[in-house]
């Protein structure tokens, strides 16, 4: 059973990356990038949420947890606020966003996962002398 403090820490990590995966995908920069080069953007990203979110010694797992829920939250919200010409359920705009960017919510969550995994193992292999 997961602690309370776990919990939290993973519902925020989930939260910070939804709020940054929708201004992702409704930010109108690539007027300014290359589409490959805003996908980098967001690699780098996740891959630095990942590196930061895993000194808070949280399991590997759970960061892919947070990691997918936060993804998925995020662009249901941004699907579910794009103007339509018809109104759209949050279960349509789910539907909507993991049909559309499914590829992307993996290659994400592979980012954030390599890491916090290459962080978990940085930090375990640096262990202070004592001196």
């Amino acid at each position: 059973m997961p602690s309370r403090i776990t919990v939290v820490r993973t519902s925020v990590i989930a939260l910070l990356i939804a709020v940054l995966y929708r201004y992702w995908l409704v930010t109108p920069v690539l007027h300014y990038l290359s589409i490959g080069k805003w996908r980098l953007v967001a690699i780098v990203v996740a891959g630095g949420i990942g590196y930061v979110t895993s000194l808070l010694r949280l399991p590997t797992l759970t960061l892919v947890c947070a990691s997918v829920a936060g993804l998925l939250l995020g662009g249901t919200w941004a699907a579910w606020q794009a103007p339509n010409d018809v109104p759209i359920s949050v279960s349509g705009a789910f539907a909507s966003h993991l049909e559309s960017f499914w590829r992307q919510i993996i290659i994400l969550t592979v980012a954030t996962t390599v890491g916090g995994f290459c962080c978990a193992r940085l930090v375990k292999n640096h262990r202070p002398t004592p001196g």
